[in-house]
């Protein structure tokens, strides 16, 4: 890595792997999935926030190093350089990095603890802060020791243990009276921060505060590019989420990138619906069409090699079309024909009331146009699935 007079592209991306995995390893081990109220869309939030922060921390790394190129006044030796780059190097990846994986552990575990909390309001309605209250403890811990404030208090959004590296500090449940809060305490920026409320394991960073505008926005960007395609590198199976399950042995399944767009919760309804028909239904991601594995993964067997429609049930791919007239339903049902999906017309933004008859008649049309290759079409009435298919049955 020291070897040339900046850090590669490769040499970066495999920086930020190492920080991400390490760290999502640690989120895993204080927010586990053996959590009886496990939520994985909490565990989702903290894990991409971990993307973002290694993204920050793997930026902050090149830029110093980069800049031992110089001793301010002259190009260092080769030999001299890689010495004050390894000194960083030890510093970022093996000190701070151990220090960063024992808090990440440390906040993931507070974020489970604080559901174990919310559970536990009525019969402990406040929060107290407990310190180990021995010769190691910091003066400013200290002056934080027995704080009682209600569990909903604006106060927790910002102060729950950890309040800095190393912090042994805990918060625990009581239903002893409420007491003031000293004024002065500062907590860090990384500390400034629930991990269950905020979704984040890190509220902020030295390395993200320290970064030219420009390198932030970067960062960013390659956390979330990154973060996209660690998860769907992942096998199939753990890219999906249950979200629900009916009586009838049907489940929904939710892709754990699926953009919640203003359709999201008509597409969750009417995935509901299928499955209380003893349907299996997975609502899917939006993929690049020019990520050809990836694609193949995530919609099997779908004919088209661009689309990216809505919902996979069974072994049909469906997508939910809401025209804003009477007049648009056919079309729309050939754009989802067209995205090798069966089109479910929705009638939560048409012009006037969908009647039997118009969903008879709109039927018949779609079934005469060429450009509709299924035998079937839904109509979405009232938030309720019927049928139709092409030899006149309903």
């Amino acid at each position: 890595m020291f070897n040339e007079k900046n850090v590669s592209f490769v040499n970066r991306q495999k920086l930020w792997n190492f920080y991400n995995e390490k760290l999502s390893k640690a989120v895993d081990i204080g927010y586990s999935s053996d959590l009886e109220f496990y939520d994985e869309d909490l565990a989702k939030s903290l894990k991409e926030n971990i993307a973002q922060f290694s993204a920050f921390k793997e930026t902050s790394f090149k830029n110093e190093v980069e800049a031992l190129l110089t001793d301010g006044k002259h190009l260092r030796s080769k030999s001299d350089f890689k010495n004050e780059a390894l000194k960083v190097s030890n510093d970022y990846n093996y000190r701070w990095l151990e220090t960063e994986r024992h808090q990440t552990i440390a906040n993931a575990q507070m974020a489970a603890k604080w559901q174990d909390f919310e559970r536990n309001t009525e019969l402990y309605p406040n929060l107290k802060i407990v310190t180990v209250n021995d010769s190691r403890i910091r003066p400013e811990h200290k002056a934080l020791d027995g704080i009682i404030r209600p569990f909903n208090d604006p106060f927790w959004k910002t102060h729950v243990p950890p309040f800095d590296w190393g912090c042994r500090c805990d918060v625990v449940q009581t239903d002893e009276d409420v007491t003031d809060v000293p004024g002065g305490f500062q907590t860090k920026i990384e500390f400034e921060n629930n991990p269950a409320i905020s979704g984040k394991i890190f509220g902020g960073s030295a390395y993200e505060e320290n970064l030219p505008e420009d390198d932030k926005k970067e960062a960013k960007r390659i956390a979330k590019q990154n973060f996209e395609n660690a998860t769907l590198t992942q096998p199939r199976e753990k890219q999906f989420k249950h979200i629900y399950k009916d009586k009838s042995n049907g489940k929904v399944l939710e892709h754990l990138l699926t953009k919640k767009g203003d359709d999201y919760k008509e597409i969750v309804s009417l995935s509901k619906d299928f499955a209380k028909k003893g349907k299996i239904v997975e609502i899917l991601p939006e993929i690049y069409k020019d990520e050809k594995d990836i694609r193949n993964k995530i919609f099997p067997n779908l004919k088209s090699e661009n689309s990216n429609p809505d919902i996979k049930v069974g072994n049909f791919y469906a997508d939910l079309k809401r025209p804003s007239a009477i007049k648009n339903i056919v079309g729309n049902a050939n754009k989802a024909s067209k995205q090798g999906a069966i089109a479910v017309i929705s009638d939560s933004k048409l012009d006037k009331e969908l009647t039997d008859e118009i969903m008879k008649e709109r039927a018949k049309d779609i079934f005469k146009n060429k450009n509709y290759q299924f035998d079937e079409v839904y109509f979405y009435r009232n938030k309720k699935l019927i049928l139709f298919n092409r030899t006149g049955g309903k």
